[in-house]
């Protein structure tokens, strides 16, 4: 992309990157927002899974029914516990089997968190070259008029 004013079919094709730019700017944005709401639910089950530790088998618990809602209940088992491994299913784990899966899940889910924060980095930074060479058009074009209107002035 030059720097020289390409007239407006230049302008035209970077206004039309920026826009797709914004656009998967727009998109990273919400999946990085989903993997910081995964992340913050995987934390919260680990917690509970550690809590598990000082437990104790009959103690009663809140339990967590959606909506930061809470029934009591009391604690069956502190040995097991039931993952969601996706698509609906779930599946008995023993607690430190759990913690090593959530631990695992949640160390997916940062490097993901990660990735596309990278690339929405550099979607960033291209977007900052478009509005420099944008900016160069409009100092240019405004020179240019600026110019014509001098020359104008000066004939008799």
């Amino acid at each position: 992309m030059s720097s020289a004013p390409g007239g407006e079919e230049e302008v035209r094709r970077l206004l039309a990157a920026y826009q797709q730019y914004q656009a998967q700017a727009d998109g990273i944005m919400q999946q990085l927002n989903l993997t910081q709401m995964t992340a913050a639910g995987l934390e919260r089950a680990l917690y509970a899974v550690e809590a598990l530790d000082t437990a104790t088998e009959g103690q009663e618990i809140l339990v967590p029914i959606g909506s930061g809602s809470f029934v009591y209940g009391n604690l069956a088992s502190k040995e097991k516990v039931i993952l969601n491994v996706g698509a609906g299913v779930s599946i008995e784990k023993t607690a430190a089997e759990a913690k090593e899966t959530l631990l695992a899940r949640r160390a997916e889910v940062l490097e993901g968190s990660r990735k596309l924060s990278e690339v929405l980095s550099k979607i960033d930074k291209e977007m900052q070259k478009i509005q420099a060479i944008m900016q160069q058009f409009e100092e240019s074009a405004h020179q240019h008029q600026h110019q014509s209107g001098m020359e104008s002035e000066g004939i008799v």
